[in-house]
């Protein structure tokens, strides 16, 4: 079986990777922002056990949408247009410059992923970038949404970021505990669609769902064979007889999700000292190579 690759080309990844963080961080800063992405019940679309297309990857993919497409939505045109008169006489500049060059084509070049540039846009519209509007752009932005190179950019963009920040065993906590405060208050006799209702308890939290092999798998080379709480070698290379558990960080009793983004690597003590009390992970990983002492 071939080993699946992820090939990243780091367009705004780490930028991205920070709003995250910073939302995640003063939730209460952002929470109209957030109330787009889990109000309503939509959390409730997160709840599904184990699924590839993680509860994380839906967030950062709210995030990169909103950061991405208003970078360009939200660009004063008259300003480009501005430029594009002022240089026009010069036009080795110009072609430097590239007014008409907008944000959403700058990332979509960036990942090789073909489209159409604003300008051949609205030629098509029997126009020009001199003449073009904001709703120029927000319909343009629009086409390319529903022809697929913006899905397909926020696609790579949203697996670029998921691969950093799934590292981050603190985020993910923090990540898992927001949505936890919405589980716990599910009724599990309001939810409409049978499939998801029957996922929760009587009690509102979810049912206990084993992580598949592909789970278990991410999460074992994510942690480096070591429990995260005391570190103890679990890889079978030190020890005979490894005593391996994946845990959820956000324990399902807490209002945890069956998701890869909440589980992480214990030894057996450790999970038993945990069980189902509170979330609790460590900042601490095995580094990749000593680097005090050789200057």
């Amino acid at each position: 079986m071939d080993r699946p690759k992820i090939e990243i080309r780091f367009y705004e990844t780490y930028y991205l990777a920070n709003i995250a963080r910073n939302i995640l961080h003063d939730q209460g800063s952002f929470l109209r922002g957030l109330d787009d992405f889990y109000g309503d019940d939509k959390y409730l679309g997160l709840v599904r056990p184990f699924r590839r297309y993680s509860a994380l990857h839906a967030f950062i993919y709210h995030i990169t949408a909103e950061v991405i497409l208003e970078a360009t939505m939200d660009l004063p045109i008259e300003d480009r247009q501005d430029l594009a008169e002022n240089f026009k006489k010069i036009p080795a500049a110009l072609a430097d410059i590239r007014p008409s060059r907008l944000p959403i084509n700058e990332a979509l070049d960036h990942h090789r992923i073909e489209h159409v540039g604003f300008e051949d846009f609205l030629r098509e519209r029997n126009s020009s970038f001199a003449d073009a509007t904001q709703d120029d752009v927000y319909d343009y932005v629009n086409e390319l949404r529903l022809e697929g190179p913006v899905e397909e950019l926020l696609d790579r963009m949203v697996q670029e970021v998921f691969f950093v920040v799934f590292q981050n065993r603190g985020l993910l906590l923090l990540f898992n505990d927001m949505i936890a405060g919405l589980v716990k208050g599910t009724d599990p006799e309001s939810v409409a669609e049978p499939e998801i209702r029957v996922l929760f308890t009587r009690r509102g939290r979810l049912r206990r769902v084993s992580p598949p092999r592909w789970v278990r798998r991410a999460v074992f080379y994510r942690d480096r064979g070591l429990c995260v709480l005391c570190h103890s070698d679990l890889s079978g290379l030190v020890s005979a007889w490894p005593s391996e558990n994946f845990d959820h960080i956000v324990p399902l009793e807490s209002g945890g999700l069956n998701d890869v983004s909440n589980i992480q690597l214990l030894c057996g003590p450790c999970n038993g000292r945990k069980a189902a009390g509170k979330a609790a992970t460590t900042d601490v990983y095995e580094a990749w190579y000593p680097a005090a002492g050789d200057r």
